[in-house]
């Protein structure tokens, strides 16, 4: 086995060093002498390079150095790291634009069919809301003082008025043709009113409406009493009844208060006499 000697340089300056620590007079000859050694050392080392191609010792190592091997399998996965404490809370942004406004959506399908709603039907008239009776069947109605009480199903419920304020008289309407003569009435009572005559309106309702007419008297007679009589009192209301002009006649208003009946008439009639 070849075994490599140690430099004289590396000699002579591990006797220095001891020399230096020892103390004396002989370490301050040898420090320059180590560093002759020093110099012829580095010598050596030069001209064994040129016998080397002028590489060191450390090139030629390298130079002499295999292929990489391949890369190896990777390793397990480590273990994961401890949660960091939760961050500050950042600033709140600003408010972003309002975005534009949709399409119309499509129409959705018709409702079913709502179940009919009771009837509204006057059974009668009371003078005070005290004298409505207990209780009621649900849509029947009671006039008050002109007011409209309607049983709705827990208690009767005041749906105002019914009737609207007076309006003003009218024009007396031009006088019709002359009808024809009517047979011969009957011999009437002694102290009759001498002179006299009935004359009648017919009017016609439809379900829920109310409408005026009027009884003209003939020339020459003026209205001394007149009236409203219904065709079928249990659908008919009347509203009021009152003389025209200077007694031209008599004018009566009524109106049918069951939406879901049938059209109904009313007759205003007026009582006519010659006129002094």
């Amino acid at each position: 086995m070849f075994r490599r000697c140690p430099s004289p340089a590396l000699v002579v300056a591990v006797a220095a060093l001891f020399l230096a620590l020892t103390g004396g007079a002989i370490a301050a000859g040898i420090v320059p002498l180590a560093r002759h050694a020093y110099t012829a050392d580095t010598a050596t080392v030069a001209r064994n390079a040129k016998h080397l191609g002028g590489k060191t010792v450390a090139q030629i190592a390298a130079s002499a150095r295999g292929p990489q091997g391949i890369q190896g399998p990777a390793g397990p996965t480590g273990p994961a790291g401890v949660t960091g404490s939760t961050g500050a809370k950042g600033e709140t942004g600003a408010t972003g634009a309002s975005g534009a406004t949709g399409a119309v959506g499509p129409e959705g399908p018709q409702g079913d069919k709502g179940d009919v709603g009771a009837g509204l039907k006057i059974v009668g008239t009371v003078a005070t809301a005290q004298d409505l009776p207990p209780s009621g069947t649900t849509g029947d109605g009671y006039l008050v003082a002109g007011d409209l009480y309607v049983w709705t199903g827990g208690e009767w419920t005041n749906a105002g008025p019914v009737q609207g304020p007076k309006g003003d008289i009218g024009a007396t309407g031009a006088t019709g043709p002359q009808g024809p003569q009517g047979p011969q009435g009957p011999k009437g009572d002694p102290g009759g009113v001498a002179g006299y005559v009935i004359v009648s309106s017919v009017v016609s309702l439809d379900p829920g409406f109310e409408d005026t007419g009027t009884a003209a008297c003939p020339t020459g007679k003026v209205a001394v009493g007149g009236g409203v009589k219904a065709a079928d009192p249990t659908v008919l209301f009347m509203l009021e009844s009152y003389p025209g002009a200077n007694g031209s006649g008599w004018s009566g208003t009524a109106g049918e208060f069951n939406d879901a009946g049938a059209s109904t008439t009313f007759t205003v009639f007026a009582v006519c006499v010659i006129s002094a």
